[in-house]
């Protein structure tokens, strides 16, 4: 069996390789922003999905002093959750971001159809172009899911609480990338600048959070 470092290179290499397959889908389909803007919405929800299930599925100890984090969860610091239900912390995380994930998901959706949107000049995605980008995306957040998290029993020595602020940089990246993304390409028009160079610190964010998680993960096992 490989080692824990081993399996977090092997799967550090996944979550590059599913952004740059994302990148190559849109290259392939002639750089449409929007299809791009689309899939990571749709990378946004299915990450958000994966956490809770992960919370519920939990069964570590959380250690308070690894519990910081400056983003409040439904109003509350995240270090007083540390005790309550899975289900009750799970609940706390769809409170946090189902609403800001679906008022996104109205502005990415009916931008391009709407005047008064600021990127409403972005030519409409087309449906197979955003499954074939999501696809990419989220094949890397699944694969991890169920080979790391419960194929190696990850979810024996994690905590809920700590599950509970981890995805906070991830959505930040997520949502930052669509807002940024099509701010830009609205201003400059040049979507195939905009692209790669969104793409480029989208991935970055990737793969520092990801490291993070893995990170953390390892040294519980270490422990």
């Amino acid at each position: 069996m490989s080692s824990p470092w081993k399996r977090s290179e092997w799967s550090f290499l996944g979550v590059l390789v599913g952004n740059l397959a994302a990148l190559s889908m849109i290259w392939w389909f002639d750089w449409q922003v929007h299809a791009l803007l689309l899939a990571y919405w749709l990378e946004a929800g299915v990450v958000g999905g994966i956490y809770v299930a992960k919370i519920l599925r939990a069964e570590g100890v959380d250690d308070p002093e690894s519990i910081r984090s400056f983003w409040k969860v439904d109003g509350e610091p995240p270090r007083s959750y540390i005790g309550r239900q899975k289900s009750e912390i799970a609940s706390a995380l769809l409170a946090q971001y189902l609403l800001i994930w679906l008022i996104l998901g109205g502005i990415t959706v009916g931008g391009p159809f709407i005047e008064e949107f600021f990127f409403s000049a972005i030519e409409p995605a087309r449906p197979l172009v955003v499954a074939s980008v999501a696809v990419s995306l989220v094949a890397t957040h699944v694969f991890s899911y169920w080979h790391e998290y419960i194929g190696n029993r990850e979810f024996e020595r994690r905590g809920p609480v700590s599950l509970l602020v981890e995805p906070v940089p991830r959505f930040l990246a997520l949502f930052g990338a669509v807002f940024v993304g099509s701010a830009a390409v609205a201003l400059t028009r040049t979507p195939l600048a905009v692209i790669i160079v969104l793409t480029f610190f989208k991935t970055c964010a990737d793969l520092f959070q990801h490291r993070r998680e893995r990170k953390r993960a390892i040294r519980k096992l270490e422990t």
